[in-house]
């Protein structure tokens, strides 16, 4: 019996398995390191927002730096010798000796430091790590400062009396209070009371709670001041005037709160453009409790010609009257174009009349408020308004397209809507018609965040007051 042998089909021999290629680890290695920078630069914002739920997460022990330095040895050699990667030292909580020497060391000897200490929370080996920080001094080129009490037993700031810092470019102190004992040693009398043998560099600065009245440094080559009064304790007149005018390059202006206590202090009567700016081209004003009115107070009082950007937080509509009817008030700020309120709600269009006439060159109006009635100018007036960015709702949309309609009806047509809290998928079909319409007449843009300021600068994690 013949036995029946399949004949099966020679099968290819099997290529050889190629290898498969690690693009990432052939990655030259300046491209690598910019990489790094990119992820270290975007997580230090989201993390920086985060801080207050999760401040384990800022520990130096879970920065991207240190990371992306265990993933092999290719990545450890490009991370090590990238020194910019270490140069940002955030000491919060729980920080230790050891890594704040180790970012010291990795970012060498000439690399400019940004530094960032909380110490809202308790640091056991503080004053160990602080001599290692300020023993750098001469490489700070950032340093901000958050701290609930500055104690004569445990002194930060108040090391600064009496130094220099060359490279130091951003400055802030965020005190929130100093002890009694201290209270002897600090020089309050003195115009400047910290880095009085120099730091010629200096121009972003911000002080908030004790700092304006304790730990000024010197201010001639300041070009962005924020002054943050959050204790009762005020500067008056002649100190705010004198902390604009010592600044002769200021541009960018952030003033949070009242200036005077008007039991002890009055803003003086004839204070027409007493204050000079000549140089300020953007301000900020927020004025919560009682003194609103100080915000006229202020308008009336500086001259800033260059002017061309003004942030009202917190202001009611009555405390901008002494300003409003100033005689000559329409060419008071000639150069301003755009104007932004924030939690300042007025009753309808009609209100703003007085503000549109005293400031009647505006172009791009920002309002991040919520209200019932028109959120737009209407008519005519800002006839060179061309962009108008808010934060209504989808309920709002047909008050968004009456506003848009009203101002192509008097030749005045807006170009450009820029919107925060309107997302298609929420749109019924109700709102569809005004949504589509608005999208065929002008340009709708998105924002999630309020600008940063001041306008085109970096992100700011201490920039929390206004935004």
């Amino acid at each position: 019996m013949s036995a029946c042998i399949a004949v099966l089909p020679k099968r290819p021999a099997s290529k050889a398995k190629r290898p498969r290629r690690d693009y990432i680890s052939s990655l030259p290695p300046e491209v690598l390191a910019e990489i790094f920078l990119t992820a270290q630069h975007l997580v230090f914002e989201e993390e920086s927002s985060d801080a207050e739920e999760s401040p384990r997460r800022l520990s130096l022990e879970y920065q991207v730096e240190v990371l992306v330095s265990r993933v092999n040895s290719h990545w450890r050699n490009v991370a090590l010798s990238t020194c910019v990667l270490w140069r940002h030292i955030i000491i919060g909580p729980d920080e230790s000796v050891e890594r704040v020497r180790v970012y010291l060391e990795r970012s060498g000897p000439n690399t400019p430091l940004h530094l960032r200490l909380d110490l809202r929370a308790k640091i056991p080996t503080l004053t160990e790590i602080l001599d290692l920080v300020f023993e750098e001094l001469s490489r700070w080129e950032r340093f901000t400062i958050h701290s609930n009490l500055e104690t004569a037993e445990f002194p930060v700031v108040s090391r600064l009396y009496d130094t220099a810092a060359p490279s130091l470019k951003v400055l802030g102190l965020c005190i929130h209070d100093i002890d009694a004992e201290n209270l002897k040693w600090v020089r309050r009398a003195d115009s400047e009371q910290i880095l009085t043998h120099g730091c010629p560099r200096l121009t972003v600065l911000r002080l908030r709670g004790l700092s304006m009245h304790f730990f000024r440094p010197p201010l001639s080559h300041i070009t962005t001041l924020y002054l943050e009064q959050t204790r009762g304790l005020f500067m008056g007149f002649a100190g705010f005037k004198h902390f604009l005018t010592a600044s002769p390059a200021l541009a960018h202006l952030s003033v949070h709160d009242a200036i005077i206590d008007e039991v002890e202090d009055v803003w003086p009567v004839n204070s027409v453009d007493c204050i000079p700016l000549p140089s300020l081209i953007s301000l900020r004003i927020s004025t919560p409790g009682t003194l609103q009115h100080i915000v006229s107070d202020i308008l009336i009082s500086i001259s800033a010609p260059r002017l061309q950007s003004l942030v009202l937080k917190e202001v009611g509509p009555m405390h901008l009257d002494r300003f409003l009817i100033l005689p000559g008030v329409s060419s008071k700020f000639s150069q301003l174009r755009s104007l932004t309120f924030c939690d300042f709600d007025y009753p309808s269009a009609d209100h703003l009349a007085g503000l549109c006439a005293a400031l009647p060159d505006i172009t791009d109006f920002t309002k991040y408020t919520s209200i019932d009635s028109d959120p737009l100018v209407g008519g005519d007036r800002w006839p060179n308004l061309q962009t108008v960015a808010t934060n209504l709702e989808v309920d709002h949309l047909e008050l968004l397209r009456e506003a848009v309609e009203t101002r192509q009806g008097t030749n005045c047509p807006l170009r450009v809507l820029r919107i925060a809290n309107i997302d298609e998928e929420d749109i019924d079909e109700e709102d569809e018609e005004n949504w589509e319409w608005l999208k065929a007449n002008l340009t709708v843009e998105r924002f999630d965040t309020v600008e940063r300021w001041p306008p085109g600068s970096d992100y700011d994690p201490d920039d929390t007051i206004f935004t």
